[in-house]
């Protein structure tokens, strides 16, 4: 990568244009312009051209709420997606991008990756950001704000002060990642506390069940098991095991980690 190249990679404003010894910023969202004020220094290039004029065809209105924010996890759509370097508001879209990545660190790890040694969170971070660098100018970091999916009668929220679980969180994949199990059943047991009590604490602003299953994916490398990156189909009912996992009932994820586990097994 050059350096042009360098610079430009993380890109969130395509032009600048000077008037009256001021500037406009104009961004790029889904290869349509809008014009705003600078976001978040933090996430700015600093290196970009002037363009004069652009085309009032590919002119819309800004789609991002809270972009006075200085915390870049405030700044989404009304639709929930956040603001990232695809510059784009499409989410099926960056959810490819997001596999994507996500196998490159598949590929990266199946390699690289030393099973024979414990890890704790600070791992899972790195992970985090090696997936998501290129895509959330938040990658690796904590979430700084509370979340919630589903409709008004089913929502789900995520505080912040959920975030005060990960030093248990930390210890209790050091502990999985030391032991050497022996059964699928005793393996699957603590696979399933794993995700639904990582899960439950939501740690990152994106990216927490594809992250999850990453780790679900190591410890079981760690053992000699197949990675099952939880191959999931409607029928399984992912949702509502994760859910029963936040009441403290593991056994729905018990029994479908064991399902995929043994599923892949028997296929080799």
């Amino acid at each position: 990568m050059n350096e042009a190249q360098t610079r430009t990679k993380y890109l969130l404003y395509a032009f600048k244009c000077k008037k009256n010894q001021k500037y406009s910023y104009w961004y790029e969202t889904d290869n349509k312009y809008f014009k705003a004020k600078k976001p978040p220094e933090s996430i700015l290039d600093k290196n970009i051209d002037e363009i004069k004029a652009v085309s009032i065809d590919d002119i819309i209105l800004n789609p991002w709420n809270e972009w006075d924010s200085n915390n870049t996890q405030k700044i989404i759509t009304d639709a929930g997606v956040c603001i990232n370097y695809l510059k784009s508001t499409d989410n099926d879209y960056i959810q490819k991008q997001e596999d994507l990545k996500l196998l490159e660190l598949y590929s990266y790890l199946v390699d690289n990756f030393d099973i024979s040694r414990s890890f704790g969170f600070n791992t899972v971070k790195k992970w985090h950001k090696e997936v998501f660098s290129s895509i959330y100018p938040f990658a690796g970091e904590l979430r700084s704000v509370n979340m919630s999916k589903g409709n008004a009668e089913e929502a789900w929220v995520w505080r912040v002060d959920f975030l005060n679980a990960i030093p248990e969180l930390n210890e209790f994949i050091k502990e999985v990642s030391k032991k050497r199990y022996e059964d699928i059943d005793n393996i699957a047991h603590d696979l399933s506390k794993l995700i639904s009590d990582f899960l439950f604490i939501h740690p990152f602003r994106e990216g927490n069940g594809r992250i999850s299953r990453v780790l679900c994916d190591m410890i079981l490398a760690k053992n000699g098991l197949p990675m099952i990156g939880l191959k999931l189909k409607k029928e399984d009912n992912y949702i509502q095991r994760v859910h029963s996992g936040y009441d403290c009932d593991y056994e729905p994820m018990k029994d479908l980690l064991k399902m995929k586990i043994e599923e892949e097994i028997t296929s080799e």
